[in-house]
């Protein structure tokens, strides 16, 4: 049943990050130029870090990144280690010129843009399952790899209940390895914040069939910037069986973090008539100390693969997982910011949310030919559920907080009314069944994908006022998704591509319990991968993504129709540029990615409830990213690095008349292995970020064409010894 492809290990695309050996095939050593790689059906059985060149594509199994026909990024677990970030999408948003970060330190919603559109934490899967990964918070410590698929994903991940579109991101729990792990860390992060890991893994059994890895964190104390302080806990044991033909794993995580003066941004600055004042320094804080917000995410899941006869494979899992966000936060409106810098704070009010997701899968995949063509098929079913229990107070009367450049808060002590206004209960259900086959003809010189998902999503709401539950709505909708994906490999060192592929998300819900049909955003892709030679690789796409809009309220109150009918549409069209190298005997790793998107609004609905064309605010042109590491020859086991990110200008409204500036960061890194004895090694990592502590608004987008901006986070420094025997 096998078919072999020779994949070269320097396949490294989408701007990845030497220091980060963020992994789609990289180079290993120069007598494994090729690996000899057999169906994806027996890939997935593959475990360990052999096989990081694999990535899962959920519905399509797994494939190697370099001949697949979607853009997709893995990035290892030694990705996160050697960058020691404090979440999840930092060390990504950090290394990929597609991708920009939103909240990060600086407030406790976690996500990032690709291409320009919202990826949020909340629409991450565990394993293959959807959503189980955090709702507003971004751990690290339990994630062995990350796998980023860049575009409309829906066809081949299915839709998140709430939707997403532009991207999705699946993570892989860490799992026992056959030599025995034994780690403890000690580190230290500027300004005065103190953080303990440990990570133990052991395999036991004849065969080491069994494995167990336990991972804690815990980090405490205050970050750079002013008023500001965190309390980071994070557990998680992962549990496996991996046997001839069964294998399952049992995964729980547990991640609380606190944070007191984490979350001021300035909203709607669309409506400004005035251009935003510069940005202050990234140690000030725009929120008093006593406004802060707790995330707390318990998941426990549990996954299985069974080998069956004809070439065949059953998998699927099962996992719920419990979210809770609580505290107090408030906002800068446009209307209470002045072009001088003075402001006030408004929209303060207390928050105590509970979200709870439970998901399933069940997928079918096997191996067949007919004639001289291949087939490898999939059929899968997808369900997820989401209860949303919303609950909040009244909005605390507004208080001026001084000058954006000096802030001087008025209120010392906040006085908060009951949760018990403008509360909400929702309960979303997304189900799906999907079907797929990819055909090899020519000895897998030519890959054709054809296939498609059909959705449907079900909504039920409760609106409470004043303590009364009106009555409920319940809505449903459904459609079909298609995929068509497309690869020509002439050779083993060069790869074109084609893909289109189309994300989903929820309608609106109107007053009757009428759902709107699903938004479908539209992806068209073309792109190519070529190993020149044993050192030097280079990427290159060019992408089309179009996604509609939709009425608002005030749209409808203007006469345009009624709320949720789709109403224009905004086109995002980029190219993504990407060279990696090895030289000097591999010894001198530089990187460069540079993206280009140009995002339109046409016949746009504005979030203002007008029928807009322009450009669609908070969205860079260019976004450039370098990076090089190098391992010194006069020090043995001293590696020095730097990364370089550069974010074009943007805008703040859709008409360019008023721009945010560009702005670069500079990051610097050392690590240093030091032997011990025959099993003991200390690594010690040293990192600064934001070299010349440079001062910055970093852009966020809201629905439609709001616009919003949060103070960029100032240089900060990190050490950290990491101790295994």
């Amino acid at each position: 049943m096998n078919y072999k492809l020779s994949i070269i290990y320097t396949a490294l695309f989408a701007g990845i990050s030497f220091n980060l050996s963020a992994e789609t095939s990289q180079p290993q050593d120069s007598n494994l130029d090729q690996i000899d790689v057999v169906t994806e059906l027996e890939k997935a059985k593959a475990v360990g870090d052999k096989q990081k060149e694999i990535v899962n594509l959920s519905l399509l199994g797994r494939q190697p990144a370099f001949t697949s026909a979607i853009s997709v990024v893995n990035y290892a677990e030694q990705a996160f280690e050697d960058k020691n970030p404090r979440n999840l999408f930092d060390p990504i948003a950090k290394t990929d010129a597609s991708v920009m970060n939103f909240g990060g330190e600086t407030n406790t919603l976690s996500g990032v843009y690709v291409r320009n559109l919202q990826l949020d934490a909340r629409q991450v899967s565990v394993n293959g399952l959807a959503g189980l990964y955090s709702t507003y918070n971004s751990p690290a410590s339990a994630v062995s790899s990350a796998q980023l698929i860049k575009g409309a994903s829906t066809a081949t991940t299915g839709m998140d209940p709430e939707g997403s579109t532009g991207a999705s991101m699946n993570i892989e729990t860490k799992r026992a390895t056959d030599e025995d792990i034994n780690k403890i860390g000690l580190g230290w992060f500027s300004n005065n914040r103190l953080q303990e890991s440990v990570d133990f893994g052991h395999r036991f059994g004849e065969n080491k069939q069994w494995g167990v890895r336990v991972n804690g964190l815990y980090r405490d104390g205050n970050t750079a910037r002013t008023g500001y302080d965190e309390s980071n806990k994070e557990f998680s044991i992962g549990t496996d069986y991996r046997g001839d033909k069964f294998r399952l794993g049992v995964d729980y995580m547990y991640a609380k973090r606190t944070t007191h003066g984490g979350r001021a941004r300035v909203q709607d600055i669309q409506a400004l008539d005035y251009q935003l004042p510069a940005a202050p320094k990234g140690d000030i804080n725009l929120i008093p100390r006593w406004s802060g917000q707790t995330t707390e995410d318990q998941t426990i899941m549990t996954t299985f693969e069974y080998d069956l006869p004809h070439d065949m494979m059953l998998s699927g899992g099962l996992g719920q997982m419990v979210s809770k966000y609580y505290g107090s936060f408030g906002q800068i409106t446009a209307k209470d910011l002045k072009a001088n810098g003075d402001y006030k704070i408004s929209q303060m009010r207390p928050i105590d949310y509970i979200n709870r997701t439970t998901s399933s899968n069940l997928k079918l995949q096997g191996f067949g030919t007919t004639g001289d063509i291949s087939h490898n098929w999939n059929i899968a079913f997808d369900a997820v559920k989401r209860e949303r229990d919303f609950d909040q107070g009244d909005v605390m009367k507004k208080f001026d907080a001084g000058n954006i450049y000096s802030p001087n808060f008025a209120v010392t002590s906040p006085t908060f009314s009951t949760l018990a206004q403008g509360n909400t209960d929702q309960k979303i259900k997304s189900y799906s069944l999907a079907l797929a086959d990819t055909l090899g003809f020519m000895e897998e010189k030519i890959r054709l994908t054809l296939g498609g998902r059909f959705q449907w999503v079900e909504q039920t709401d409760y609106q409470t006022k004043n303590n009364h539950k009106s009555v409920k709505t319940d809505a449903k909708e459904n459609r079909f998704s298609p995929m068509l994906t497309l690869s020509y490999i002439p050779n083993p060192d060069l790869v074109f591509y084609g893909n289109y592929l189309e994300d989903l998300e929820p309608g609106s819900v109107d007053d009757d319990g009428n759902m709107a049909k699903p938004i479908v955003s539209r992806q068209l892709e073309m792109g190519m991968r070529n190993n020149w030679n044993e050192w030097f690789t280079t990427t290159l796409s060019a992408y089309q993504i179009s996604r509609p809009g939709t009425l608002t309220a005030a749209a409808t109150k203007n006469g345009y129709g009624k709320v949720g009918t789709e109403q224009g549409k905004e086109r995002n069209r980029g190219i993504e540029l990407n060279a990696y190298a090895k030289l000097l005997n591999g010894s001198l790793r530089p990187s460069l990615g540079v993206s280009y998107n140009k995002a339109d609004l046409i016949d746009y609905a504005s979030y203002a409830g007008e029928i807009i064309s322009g450009t669609q605010v908070a969205s860079p042109r260019v976004i450039a990213k370098a990076a090089i590491e190098w391992d010194t020859p006069f020090i043995p086991n001293l590696t020095l690095n730097a990364a370089v990110q550069h974010y074009g200008k943007s805008y703040q409204d859709y008409s360019k008349k008023y721009a945010f500036p560009s702005y670069t960061t500079v990051d610097l890194g050392a690590k240093y292995q030091l032997k011990v004895a025959e099993k003991q090694n200390i690594v010690f990592r040293a990192g600064v970020e934001n070299l010349f502590n440079k001062s910055y608004w970093q852009v966020q987008r809201g629905r439609f064409d709001r616009s919003f901006a949060v103070v960029g986070m100032p240089r900060t420094y990190w050490l950290k010894a990491e101790y295994s025997f």
